[in-house]
């Protein structure tokens, strides 16, 4: 495990409009309000569609290998949080997960990591600006290739019963 206390600056609200692509939409508010990481609070509103980390048929001989398919889900609603990072190149990585029921469908759930989202209605976020310490999102053989949150300075919890 890797812990690091958060510093915190300006707190976003984010009221996308229908048909507003949610990735890119978060993106741009980051550059407009030069944030250039942060924690989404909260994320919830309606989806057009939204397309998740996910299977349709059964997992791979190996359950814990990271999913390389993905669920298309239309016109549906729902709750989630996510990160903004920015990667070596510079670029905004937003992460965001999503839990959604299909309206349609008395609310049967998805839920996952975000690929793309388009807003139908609303799509509402806060997102808190973090000024330290650096995070970052790194690929590790530990965690199977799937990029992790790591932090500029890091440290580890020590093991034992709470007080």
């Amino acid at each position: 495990m890797r812990t690091s206390l958060l510093t915190v600056g300006r707190r976003l609200a984010l009221a996308l409009e229908p048909g507003d692509d949610v990735l890119a939409s978060i993106a741009a508010a980051c550059r407009e309000h030069d944030i250039s990481q942060g924690v989404i609070v909260t994320c919830s509103g309606a989806f057009r569609r939204v397309r998740l980390i996910a299977t349709t048929g059964a997992p791979g001989p190996d359950p814990d290998e990271p999913l390389q398919d993905h669920v298309d889900v239309t016109f549906a609603e729902g709750i989630g949080s996510g990160t903004v990072v920015t990667d070596g190149s510079g670029e905004l990585s937003v992460h965001l997960h999503v839990a959604v029921g299909v309206r349609t469908q008395a609310g049967a759930a998805y839920a996952g990591h975000v690929l793309e989202a388009e807003a139908q209605y609303v799509v509402e976020l806060v997102l808190d600006e973090v000024t330290s310490p650096r995070m970052t999102r790194t690929a590790t053989e530990a965690t199977r290739g799937v990029p992790a949150w790591d932090f500029a300075t890091s440290s580890v919890a020590a093991a034992g019963p709470l007080a």
